[in-house]
């Protein structure tokens, strides 16, 4: 399997860069990049139109599709891959887990999945998911229709998703993302929270 971690964003709402928010004593792109390290045997930044973070070591994987969101950051991650597999994360998901995108990866083998998301009661999460690298046809051909849709060439594939409640109950918890400030101090809150009741 190969990782892409989706980090190309200019996090308008946010008001600076998210993926080097402070979380703990580390960053917020460090979880999610835990969690891709820990399955893949290569990860890949997708940082938009330039290369960014150095210091993480990491090959970036650039947009052919200038202003295209996070699908083209997926199609530029899926060109790129080498394995059958590609497990895609976004860089505002501090709480991600292998676990889940693991068990995601069973179930789409299982039942012949091109795609496997994980689904939460707001709907599906195409940024935390697994994918085919075979679906990058399908997802070019998207784009170069001018879609930017996330969703937009599910109807070409077999895509199917897994609920949270299903993978235990921390799977949900993994895919709160950060989009604000607000969304930041409720999820350092809840953290703080879980510490000092001994949640692990």
């Amino acid at each position: 399997m190969t990782g892409l971690l989706l980090c190309g964003g200019e996090s308008r709402r946010m008001g600076r860069d998210k993926a080097l928010l402070p979380w703990g004593e580390r960053t917020m792109i460090d979880g999610p990049l835990d969690a891709l390290r820990e399955l893949a045997s290569r990860v890949l930044l997708s940082t938009g139109r330039t290369a960014r973070y150095p210091q993480l070591g990491l090959e970036c994987v650039l947009d052919a599709f200038p202003d295209a969101g996070p699908l083209a950051g997926l199609c530029a991650g899926l060109e790129a891959c080498r394995t059958p597999w590609l497990a895609v994360l976004s860089c505002d998901l501090p709480l991600a887990r292998a676990e889940c995108l693991r068990r995601l990866l069973e179930r789409a083998e299982e039942s012949g999945w091109d795609a496997a998301l994980l689904e939460l009661p707001r709907g599906s999460q195409p940024l935390y998911g697994v994918y085919r690298a075979s679906c990058r046809s399908a997802v070019r051909s998207a784009l170069e229709r001018g879609e930017r849709r996330m969703v937009s060439f599910h109807g070409a594939l077999a895509v199917g998703s897994v609920a949270a409640a299903r993978l235990g109950p921390e799977a949900e918890r993994s895919a709160l993302n950060l989009n604000t400030p607000e969304d930041l101090r409720t999820l350092e809150q809840e953290a703080l929270r879980s510490d000092t009741m001994g949640t692990p």
